[in-house]
């Protein structure tokens, strides 16, 4: 029915409407025709390989109801009509006796039984309804099937979840959809947005009385609670040879080991470990970023499957690590990679790849504002060697935040690993922060530009002149603070935009690396010689002052020289640094009020971000400030023994 209303619609778009409607408005109405076919198809297929699927699972379970096996270990006196029946006990699948293939490796039995008796093995999220439990459960050799299809559908193999109903969208506020970023307040996951039932509940789980356990309720689909136990999944090489490579039967292995808390393969070749990875990035939808660890040539085919691979340098050899994307000596320095060094490089690079385009765009916004004032005539505001110096110079500042910047301290985040979370929600570069850049960038660009080029041109650009300023000049001669051209308009811009980049960085820090000054001799002394000089050198000032800064004014004077060594392409810079800071208190004011007028709507963002709408990185950077604060009061409350030790600290904020 589906296909002949598609057809009759085609047809009287293509032949009727045509005749008394453009084309223009005919040909989106076609395409959302084919786009409907297109879906249709592709959820037959779905379908379709999801029936083949659920028949393959029932022919193997028959298969093994017939089995000598099933004989042994079944009751064959519970099978009557066709029609099997068992109790709870004998379905459970995580029973507390260690598999058979166990007994190879003693050790892990051991191991495995004392975290069971302790309580430690984590509980697993049960899938709705799994392959593996649908096929025990309903098992049956008659005419009905094994599996009801609505449940085999794609959304069986994902974990249900009772959020969203826990929680009423509603009572978010405009605010919060639209200017928040934290995950939580941005999908209405706090307090205030729990319906009456989910807080009722919360406030009983609070206030309940300790030492009764609660009962053991059915979920919604009647498996109790108590059947939560933790599930592995041990399986073989030889059984992997006759399950990769088949469609149905990985499905199947997938559908299995989803519903484990781990899987362990034991005795595989280096193939089935690569395809084990691959299984992974083509069920889980969408896809996850999976990570591969090893140390021997075995582990090759799999750390290059993986999205990220990590090598470990040991007696096995150096193949691992020259084919994967990280390497490490030992497996313990698996956890700091990626809590600690991988949480701080995520947050470095995305203030690093925003700051990019951020300083590019301001550059280039300033060029497009001003094309207005000469007609478009691709007159640039800017000389051509400043702007090719742009990147030079605000290179160093940002390099220094993308090696050493750190929000939280190692210690606080083994303590705390939900700070993990907003990196893994991919929170640091989300569409909503790449809008606020986006604003601030406009901000910026009418800053510089209409603080600084209207002021200066025309009229505006004879500025008074004071001793101090005017060399050789006499105080009663007005001199040369006139300023109306365009070199000396555009390298006020341009130094007004170079300052203000650097207050950026500052501002976008949260580690202002102050190190010990003078770096070369405190390194020196007698109870500090094992930090050395570079621990401790002030990374963000000499980068911001000396390598940006300093770097910019000896480019112009540099530049200016050069032109004056004879005519050529430097000669119209000549003498231009001189005029422009030499001679123009006009110059110094804008230098100082401009950025710092640019930097006062950023500031007043996110200070309003902060204190309304923080992320959680901000709101443990805060308590992580005031622990730090109550362990420096301490300190000082126990003595002041160590008071010239802890002078010679590195400070670092």
């Amino acid at each position: 029915r589906r296909r002949l209303t598609r057809a009759f619609r085609r047809f009287y778009l293509t032949y009727i409407c045509c005749l008394y409607c453009k084309k223009n408005a005919v040909s989106p109405k076609l395409m959302a025709i084919d786009e409907e076919e297109d879906k249709e198809e592709w959820i037959l297929k779905e379908t379709e390989r999801r029936k083949r699927v659920r028949d393959r699972a029932e022919k193997i379970i028959h298969t093994y109801l017939s089995s000598a096996n099933w004989k042994v270990q079944g009751d064959p006196g519970k099978l009557s009509n066709g029609q099997a029946e068992f109790s709870d006990e004998e379905l459970e699948m995580a029973t507390d006796e260690v598999p058979i293939v166990f007994s190879r490796a003693q050790s892990a039995r051991e191991v495995l039984s004392r975290r069971s008796n302790q309580g430690k093995l984590t509980q697993s999220e049960l899938r709705s309804l799994s392959l593996v439990q649908l096929t025990a459960q309903q098992a049956s050799e008659g005419e009905l099937p094994l599996v009801d299809e609505d449940t085999l559908s794609l959304n069986s193999f994902f974990p249900t979840s009772s959020a969203d109903t826990d929680f009423d969208k509603k009572k978010r506020t405009m605010l919060e959809r639209m200017f928040a970023v934290d995950h939580a307040v941005r999908h209405g996951r706090l307090r205030k947005h729990a319906t009456p039932a989910a807080l009722a509940a919360l406030d009983e789980e609070q206030g309940g009385t300790r030492g009764h356990e609660p009962a053991a309720d059915a979920d919604e689909h009647g498996l109790a609670q108590s059947r939560k136990k933790p599930r592995a999944l041990v399986i073989e090489g030889a059984a992997l040879a006759h399950m990769l490579g088949d469609p149905e039967l990985e499905e199947l292995l997938f559908a299995v080991a989803s519903c484990s808390d781990s899987v362990i393969a034991c005795r595989v070749s280096p193939k089935q470990k690569a395809l084990l990875v691959n299984l992974v990035r083509t069920y889980v939808v969408p896809e996850p970023i999976t990570l591969a660890i090893g140390d021997g040539a075995n582990d090759v085919g799999m750390i290059q499957e993986a999205h990220v691979g990590v090598g470990i340098s040991g007696k096995e050899g150096q193949q691992a690590v020259n084919a994967s994307d990280f390497a490490i000596a030992q497996f313990r320095f698996l956890e700091e990679l990626l809590l600690i060094h991988g949480r701080w490089s995520i947050l470095r690079q995305s203030t690093v790849v925003l700051f990019s385009f951020y300083k590019n765009a301001v550059m280039a916004g300033c060029l497009i504002v001003f094309s207005r004032q000469v007609f478009y005539s691709g007159t640039p505001l800017f000389d051509e060697w400043l702007i090719a110096m742009l990147n030079f110079v605000a290179a160093a500042p940002i390099a220094f935040l993308g090696f050493f910047d750190r929000c939280l301290e190692k210690d606080y985040v083994r303590e705390h690993p939900e700070v993990y979370a907003p990196g893994r929600r991919n929170e640091t570069i989300t569409f909503r922060i790449l809008v606020r850049w986006v604003i601030l960038v406009f901000i910026h660009i009418f800053t510089i530009y209409y603080y600084t080029v209207p002021t200066q041109s025309f009229g505006g650009g004879i500025t008074s002149a004071f001793s101090g300023l005017m060399h050789n000049d006499e105080r009663d001669v007005p001199g040369n603070g006139e300023g109306g051209d365009l070199k000396t308009v555009g390298t006020v811009s341009f130094t007004c935009l170079i300052i203000l980049l650097g207050y950026k960085v500052l501002y976008e820090s949260y580690s202002l690396i102050h190190g010990w000054w003078p770096a070369l001799f405190t390194c020196c002394l007698k109870n500090v010689k094992e930090e050395g000089f570079f621990n401790r050198f002030a990374y963000t000032w000499v980068g911001v002052i000396f390598l940006s800064y300093g770097f910019y004014w000896f480019g112009l004077y540099v530049y200016m020289l050069l032109g004056r060594a004879g005519a050529g392409a430097f000669s119209q810079f000549v003498d231009t640094p001189i005029h422009v800071f030499h001679m123009r208190s006009m110059t110094w004011m804008l230098l100082m009020l401009v950025p710092t007028m640019g930097m006062v709507f950023d500031v007043a963002g996110k200070v309003y971000s902060n204190m309304f709408f923080p992320t959680q990185t901000q709101i443990h950077v805060e308590i992580a400030a005031k622990e730090g604060k109550k362990d420096r009061q301490g300190d000082l409350d126990d003595g002041g023994g160590d008071d010239d030790d802890d002078d010679l600290k590195l400070s670092v904020e």
